[in-house]
This record gives C-alpha cells, structure tokens and sequence, in this order.
C-alpha cells in the first residue's frame, strides 16, 4: 500500500495550484511518488498576528521578523495550531512530512519526518545576525527545535554540513539523520541553442548583504577592466543603494518563472558569493539551465558546486578572488561551457525533486513500523 503523505510547511501554498511556489517541488515530489492528502499551515488571523508582531516590535525590521518568527512564543502558538488541524485530520495520513523545525508537528505521537536545511545553532554560529535570541530565550528555542529533530523517525537534511549539526548540536541519532539535497525549481529542457559568448553574469537572491551583493560590486570593477562588455544582471532585491556600477542591470523582483528561466537562460555564469547560505536553491536553477556556478567555500556550497568542474568557490568577502574567477568564466566561453555542461548534468543526473523524494522515499515505505516507540 502507498503511503499517504500529509505537508506541513509555513507555506500554506498548495503545490498543484501554484506550482511555481518555493517549496512546491517536493510536495509535487511527493504526491507522484506516493500521494500527497493535504497540506497545512499554522495560520494565524490577521488581528492575532498583528498583536504577536507588536511584541516583539525592533526598529530594524529584518531584525523584527527573525525575533518574531523565532521566539518560543511564536513556535508554541503555530504548534498549538497545527495540533487542531491534525485532530480533524487523524486517521487520514500514514506520515507527515514536516519543512523545517519553526513549530511541532503537533503533540499527538503521530509518525512524522522533518526535511530542513538549517537549524538554529548553524545561524548563531556562522551568521548571528539570524540568531537574535540570548539567554533563557535562546536556549528554550533550541530546546524546542531540539524536541522536534529528536521526537522525528527521521531527519532529512539537504547537506552534510547540517547532518553534522543535527547529529553533533542536537544530539540526534546519525542512523536516522540521512542527507538527501534539494531539487531544482527551473530546469531547461535541454541546453540546445545555449550560447556562452554573451559574457553576462547573473545574481538572483534576497537579503543582498548576506548573499554577498556588495562583495560582487566591488568586485565588478575588477571585471569590467578585463572584460569591457562584460554585463551583470541582478535580480532580487530592489536597488535602495544608489546608481549601480557601469555594466550592471538591476532588475529586482521577478515573481515570473518564465521571465526568470529566460534570465538564467540568456546568461554565461552564475554567481552568489555569499557570506553566509545554508542552502542555496538558486544554484541548482543556474547549474539546471546550464549555468556554472560561482558561490563561496563555505557552508553547503562546497557541497553544491563542484570546484573546477561544475563552477568556481571563493573565499566568503574576498573581492579579488572574486574578481578573478568571474574573469575566468566570462573570459573563456569554452571554459563556461564545459562547465556548465558539467552542472546541467549534474542536475538531471541526481538534483530533482523527484531524486530527492527517491532517498527519502525507504524509510516512507516503512510506515508506521518505521516510527520509533
């Protein structure tokens, strides 16, 4: 008998009727592979999130959506949630398959796996900046994250860098905590017709200081003296910095996959060296269009972009080796190519969502025997 899969993510989209929304391709995954029976979110009315936000006011706003979304407060609040949905629910799931550790699957011993790609100590160790907790506050959220990874049949982690997390920070069990990646949310059918002679390089990302924006515009002047036509497009953010360095095309927001996948399409290389990225989904949508890569030695990413192969990894913040790189790739087509070759065929070779559904897919088969007592 198939197992019946039941979501629960932040992401109260439903993956059939927006397939273009972040976390719709393993779900997607999921229902062909087994069958998908619902998805919940912890919702909140508009009145109590408005209340709960004002709690946890801070000038910054970055800095008030991470003490908001983080506080134990809030995890305890969205678990109570999700507890009386999964009561209307029970009898109708063999398994839950949880995205991330922002709130318990619920307090009632069902079988449940968690798939993640970051935890809390990762945050506070690499990048403070996403850990604004302290104290009493700070180990209770890692208290109950701890709860969730441990009370989980199992854990499936996009990186080894976060299995070692799982297993070493919070203590979880190194048999039940398998590494299975991520998928690519664009994927060219075929790389025909691609040409790598444009000498376009192509940012997309969110939070532009954490994703090594302003190391890439310094860096670019570097480019731009060895390659006088060499073009950047950024996509992402919306530019509040001022006029951008010649040679780059600030795009911003593209909510369009079309108009996306025709960007990744249109371009030689990829690059996002960021300072601090557990995962980086973006990079399987270069490396699926046939984009090398450029990211930094950090993080997940080694474990993403194959140095000399599939791509290029730079010390995090290092402008010159930074600049160099991008020389590189721009510079040599043939190069560009052969290493973007190499990443789309790493992509259709073992990063879809469906290859990822595929490892988590034995200890799904198991059911309920598979849960721990």
């Amino acid at each position: 008998m198939t197992a019946r899969i039941l979501g629960l993510s932040l992401d109260s989209a439903d993956f059939q009727e927006n397939p273009g929304a972040k976390n719709a391709g393993i779900f997607a995954a999921l229902h062909r592979r087994f069958g998908v029976v619902g998805m919940v979110s912890p919702t909140f009315s508009r009145a109590e999130q408005a209340a709960r936000r004002l709690l946890h006011f801070h000038p910054d706003r970055a800095v008030w959506r991470r003490r908001y979304n983080l506080h134990p407060r809030t995890f305890l609040r969205r678990t109570a949630l999700i507890e009386r949905e999964l009561r209307a629910r029970d009898g109708q799931f063999d398994w839950i398959v949880q995205l991330h550790a922002q709130f318990a699957p619920g307090r009632g011993g069902r079988p449940y796996v968690v798939h993640t790609d970051n935890t809390y100590v990762l945050s506070e160790r690499h990048y403070p900046a996403w850990a604004p907790l302290r104290g009493a506050l700070r180990d209770e959220r890692v208290r109950l994250e701890r709860e969730v990874y441990q009370g989980a049949a199992f854990l499936y982690p996009r990186s080894e860098w976060l299995r070692r997390s799982l297993i070493d920070d919070y203590g979880c069990d190194p048999a039940r905590v398998i590494r299975v990646g991520g998928g690519a949310n664009i994927r060219a059918g075929s790389l025909g017709g691609k040409s790598y002679e444009t000498q376009t390089a192509l940012f997309v990302g969110l939070e532009f200081e954490r994703k090594g924006g302003f190391v890439l515009l310094r860096a670019w002047d570097r480019v731009r003296r060895a390659l006088p036509r060499a073009r950047l497009q950024i996509v992402g953010e919306p530019n509040r910095w001022g006029p951008p360095p010649e040679g780059v095309e600030w795009i911003g927001r593209v909510t369009d996959r079309a108009e996306l996948a025709a960007l990744y399409s249109a371009a030689t290389v990829f690059v996002m060296p960021s300072l601090f990225e557990p995962w980086g989904h973006v990079f399987y949508e270069a490396m699926g269009s046939g984009l090398g890569c450029i990211g930094t030695d950090n993080c997940a990413m080694p474990e993403i972009i194959a140095n000399g192969r599939t791509g290029m990894l730079v010390p995090p913040g290092n402008v010159a080796a930074l600049g160099d790189a991008l020389v590189a790739m721009l510079g040599q087509p043939e190069q560009a190519r052969r290493m973007g070759e190499a990443a789309y065929a790493s992509v259709v070779g073992g990063h879809g969502w469906d290859d990822v559904v595929e490892r988590m897919a034995p200890a799904l088969s198991g059911h309920r025997d598979r849960h721990p007592d």
